[in-house]
């Protein structure tokens, strides 16, 4: 009986001591646990510390890029801006130019027109009054009436064919080079050297000429404007040449391909009053 309570008690103790251990190596684990845990919290923070650190460095970068390239398309922006406003005001310049020229040259002309009446008004006023103080003195006014007779025979000449002028030679080489570049469609250098033509041959017999195929030039070039500057010297130099119906005529198809229908419509009726037998005026009906 003794002797199984020693082995009871031999028992117990072995129990306990298995017990202690079984206790000391569990808090050792946990221990040993929540150290791995703690170095692991602080690698994550440490990697998310850096991925913050490089996403914020590429965020700034490229942010700086975008600034600069916005401050380089603002910058381009305003230079394309004052570009079309300059562009702008040349083209109301010239436009309110060439409504001056083809204004004055209508108001020219009525003025002129006016001036006529007034002046034909005033010889019928005459020629009224001068019929009364005839009448008023018993007097006949007789009209001058031409002497009936055989007129003198007169050696009939027959007509002379027209011929081109006779250029000296210097001129006729520089216009035919300038002809040449018109022909071969170097409409720049064609301006170019009809206007040298007209600098040392200003007074020459197809000046009027090498005026007008520069106006042609600025035509095919589509400068309007210039075109219609250039026409107008032919007509204001050049009054009497053969060139100031196409010229006016070429100016108003002009003015139309700038949409100013008006000043074309003004140039029209001008050459079917000055040129009616024209072919210019078919053209402008």
């Amino acid at each position: 009986m003794k002797t199984n309570y020693s082995y009871i008690k031999l028992a117990l103790i072995t129990v306990g001591v298995l017990l202690l251990t079984s206790c000391v190596t569990t808090k050792e684990e946990l221990l040993y646990l929540n150290d791995q845990i703690v170095a692991l919290n602080n690698r994550i923070n440490s990697i998310e510390e850096r991925v913050d650190q490089k996403l914020s460095q590429d965020l700034e970068t490229k942010t700086e890029t975008i600034r600069i390239r916005q401050a380089e398309m603002r910058a381009e922006l305003q230079k394309v801006k004052s570009n079309i406003q300059d562009l702008s005001g040349r083209i109301e310049e010239n436009n309110h130019l060439l409504k001056r020229v083809v204004e004055r040259d209508t108001t020219e002309q009525d003025y002129m027109k006016a001036k006529l009446e007034h002046l034909t008004r005033k010889v019928e006023e005459l020629d009224t009054k001068l019929k009364g103080l005839y009448s008023y003195l018993g007097l006949k006014l007789e009209k001058p009436t031409p002497k009936e007779g055989p007129l003198p025979p007169t050696a009939e000449k027959p007509p002379v064919a027209p011929t081109a002028p006779q250029l000296p030679p210097q001129e006729d080489i520089l216009y035919n080079k300038a002809m040449a570049s018109f022909k071969a469609k170097n409409y720049e250098e064609a301006i170019a050297i009809f206007s040298d033509f007209l600098k040392k041959f200003p007074r020459s017999e197809l000046a009027d000429n090498a005026q007008f195929w520069i106006g042609e030039s600025y035509m095919n070039l589509k400068q309007f404007e210039k075109a219609i500057l250039a026409f107008h010297e032919v007509v204001k130099k050049y009054p009497k040449g053969n060139k100031v119906p196409n010229a006016m005529l070429r100016q108003a198809v002009a003015f139309e391909h700038l949409n100013d229908k008006v000043s074309a419509k003004l140039l029209y009726k001008r050459i079917l009053k000055k040129y009616p037998k024209s072919p210019e005026a078919k053209l402008a009906r």
